[in-house]
């Protein structure tokens, strides 16, 4: 009897493990296909050589933009529109970074924690759109210009 009962609990956690990591894997399997796609598109159009970061950006329209290296050994950043597939290339020392971005959100918000940055393109401009968390565990969006570092909108305590 008590055999049984190992053996069944043993049972039951392994499915409980597989069924938890199906799950996941199929979370996972829309973001890994869109920066697939996304980096055959950066490669024919920018030929970028090697994929440093990827993003994924929910604006007024959905953007899919890498980070990488091209032929030339320049970084670049490449923003594709998600319907339509228009391209934009900037070349990293034109535009603020990630942790620029991320830094200015820091001493313009002073959030508790910053938890990521995207960037993407909103009203014909290229954008930094960082998340972070504030003390009263709400989250705010900052937008960022891309190119100059300006401040362009924010959304608090979501």
């Amino acid at each position: 009897m008590k055999k049984n009962i190992i053996v069944g609990t043993i049972v039951i956690l392994f499915l409980m493990i597989v069924s938890s990591y199906t799950i996941f894997y199929r979370s996972q399997q829309p973001m890994l296909q869109a920066e697939k796609e996304a980096t055959a598109i950066a490669e024919a159009n920018a030929n970028i050589q090697k994929v440093q970061d990827f993003y994924w950006y929910n604006g007024s329209e959905t953007y899919f933009t890498l980070a990488g290296i091209d032929d030339n050994n320049e970084e670049l950043y490449v923003i594709i529109k998600k319907d339509g597939g228009e391209t934009t290339i900037l070349n990293t020392a034109e535009v603020i970074t990630e942790s620029e971005a991320k830094s200015i959100t820091q001493a313009d918000k002073n959030p508790e924690r910053i938890l990521e940055a995207r960037l993407g393109i909103e009203n014909e401009e290229p954008v930094w759109e960082v998340t972070y968390k504030n003390a009263n565990d709400t989250i705010g969006y900052y937008l960022i210009s891309a190119i100059s570092g300006k401040w362009l909108k924010d959304i608090e305590n979501i």
